[in-house]
């Protein structure tokens, strides 16, 4: 008996609660958060899960709530948010932060701070520079753009067309942490052409994507927000960092034709010497499209062609690399830290001058190679017969 007393209060013991637990019916989801300033006070856009919509395609209810709070700080902003929710704010299922460019402009490192302080937000969410106000805000209860389409869409943006890519929190606090070089972070804007949705399932899915799109790379210096790179340019940048799995590339092969290239695998690597940047990349790509009257199958065409093609790349990368140094005098490829890890003697003398002296006429050298291996020739028989 007695066996059986001790085992029951150990077990009584051991089965204790959370001390923070929070009950299920209590609690407010929050899926994507939108950040604002103007003058000196800070909007706060909270999206939060609608426990009462069965399906987030229903036609009854929204699938999320968005509330909105302002305060002094980021923390009253929330804290007005949880009034208004009646519901503790549940953060750790955080999916998407945007940064309203307002506050961008002024310092990001204010946000970093805040976010890493809160041990109850996981910090893998995914962060972006809002070039629109109030983007997280419906414009009918049914046209949200919601935190699993935003993801989404930067997954399929990074995967097949290379401009853009996926910055954590985690990511961008080793940007701002490292002094050797600057943030990179998407970016997202509202269309300015928005329909109304139709009853129609599909339709109304394909027009509330359509309600905002990813646009150019936001570019930082000393954490500060500068501008934005083209696609062109948000291509580049990713080809050398080693982010692209997949790209096209448009080539004019003829006069007034062209063809089209996917790259299957990308491979970049940055040396320094004699002060001097070093970019070589190693492409291998397929023929997916050409208007060209060339036969690639045979060799010295082929080789032809992709001599034409590293000419293209060296002179098109070059000039997105000086074109990006006149403009925002940024060095968000990080030659600063290569010249740290590799020239450590020539890093002690340039290091303080950086920016007013070296990085904008410091020599670059460009040396990419492509490997074309399907031509993808399918109607070279048909053609053959005329």
């Amino acid at each position: 008996m007695k066996i059986k007393t001790i085992i029951l209060l150990v077990s009584i013991l051991t089965l204790t609660s959370c001390y923070d637990r929070k009950e299920l019916n209590k609690i407010a989801l929050l899926t994507a958060t939108e950040i604002n300033k103007i003058d000196d006070k800070y909007i706060v856009n909270a999206q939060i899960v609608n426990p009462q919509s069965p399906d987030k395609t229903a036609n009854v209810e929204a699938p999320f709530f968005i509330y909105t709070g302002t305060g002094k700080t980021i923390q009253e902003a929330y804290r007005q948010i949880k009034l208004s929710a009646s519901r503790y704010l549940y953060p750790d299922h955080l999916r998407v932060l945007i940064i309203n460019e307002n506050l961008a402009k002024e310092n990001i490192t204010e946000i970093i701070d805040f976010y890493l302080r809160d041990p109850a937000i996981r910090t893998e969410f995914n962060v972006l520079i809002g070039q629109n106000e109030n983007i997280l805000s419906p414009i009918t209860p049914l046209n949200q753009i919601s935190a699993s389409s935003i993801v989404d869409t930067l997954e399929v943006n990074k995967n097949y067309l290379g401009v853009t890519n996926l910055t954590t929190l985690d990511d961008m606090t080793d940007m701002a942490l490292n002094p050797n070089t600057e943030i990179v972070i998407p970016s997202v804007k509202l269309n300015n052409e928005t329909k109304e949705s139709d009853s129609d399932e599909n339709t109304q899915r394909t027009k509330v994507d359509s309600l905002y799109q990813l646009s150019g790379l936001a570019v930082f210096k000393g954490n500060k927000l500068q501008g934005y790179l083209t696609n062109d340019e948000s291509i580049t940048y990713n080809l050398i960092k080693n982010n692209t799995q997949n790209s096209l590339i448009t080539y004019q092969c003829q006069n007034n034709k062209y063809l089209t290239l996917e790259i299957i695998t990308s491979k970049s690597s940055i040396t320094t010497q004699n002060r001097s940047i070093n970019i070589k990349i190693n492409i291998t790509a397929t023929i997916n499209e050409s208007s060209c009257s060339i036969d690639f199958n045979h060799k010295n065409n082929l080789a032809n062609l992709e001599n034409s093609l590293k000419t293209y790349l060296d002179k098109s990368i070059k000039n997105d690399i000086d074109h990006i140094r006149d403009k925002y005098n940024s060095d968000i490829f990080g030659f600063l830290d290569i010249i740290y890890k590799h020239d450590y003697q020539t890093y002690l003398n340039v290091k303080d001058n950086w920016y007013q002296n070296t990085f904008k006429s410091i020599p670059i050298n460009i040396d990419t190679s492509i490997n074309i291996v399907n031509i993808g020739n399918i109607m070279e028989d048909i053609n053959e017969k005329n």
